[in-house]
């Protein structure tokens, strides 16, 4: 997991309010993700982006479904099926000494920003990394480029998610992590931009 450039701060607070949403919609699904206002509340508070529209439209087509056939969903893909898991860091060490190391890492940082990780969490799921971004306190801190390695863990994890999803190609779930690796990919300028 090599860093292949600098993170836009600035951009990553512009889209904070939406990882809250992503948060909740990426974790079991509760009514939360029924209710009627959701819909224009996320419209209202996450900025304009060239996936907004999509991301608008997902939740829609998730809202057509009952709470019992987005959780049986959700099962399904995620906890009932060894290919796909939200704990982002197995993909690449699994239960390695490694991972044990960077899951340390990880909770240090979110502590560094004022974010703790309460309940039984690692501090690899990638709800709980949205949350992060959501609610770490980085402004004017000289060490804000350290939350590159969230992204990090967020682009090597999610790339090796949907790695897996052949059989699964137009499940709703996996097309949100798509949407969403693209738009963490407009938080990361690339190295020769910096320069």
């Amino acid at each position: 997991m090599g860093g292949s450039g600098v993170i836009n701060i600035e951009r990553v607070d512009q889209l904070r309010p939406g990882f809250v949403y992503f948060s909740h919609w990426l974790d079991y699904p509760s009514d939360e993700l029924l209710r009627p206002t959701l819909v224009a509340d996320f419209a209202r508070d996450y900025p304009e982006t060239p996936n907004k529209a999509a991301l608008v439209d997902w939740i829609k087509q998730l809202q057509q479904k009952s709470l019992f056939d987005l959780q049986q969903e959700y099962s399904n893909l995620f906890d009932l099926n060894k290919r796909f898991t939200l704990y982002l860091s197995y993909y690449r060490y699994q239960d390695s000494r490694e991972r044990g190391q960077l899951l340390a890492k990880l909770k240090m940082l979110y502590e560094m920003f004022g974010v703790s990780v309460d309940g039984d969490e690692l501090a690899d799921y990638f709800p709980l990394m949205l949350e992060f971004l959501t609610y770490g306190n980085w402004d004017q801190d000289e060490r804000q480029q350290d939350i590159d390695l969230v992204f990090q863990v967020i682009e090597d994890g999610t790339y090796n998610l949907l790695k897996n999803e052949a059989e699964y190609a137009g499940e709703a779930y996996l097309e949100l992590i798509r949407l969403l690796r693209q738009e963490f990919k407009s938080c990361i300028v690339a190295q020769q931009e910096v320069s």
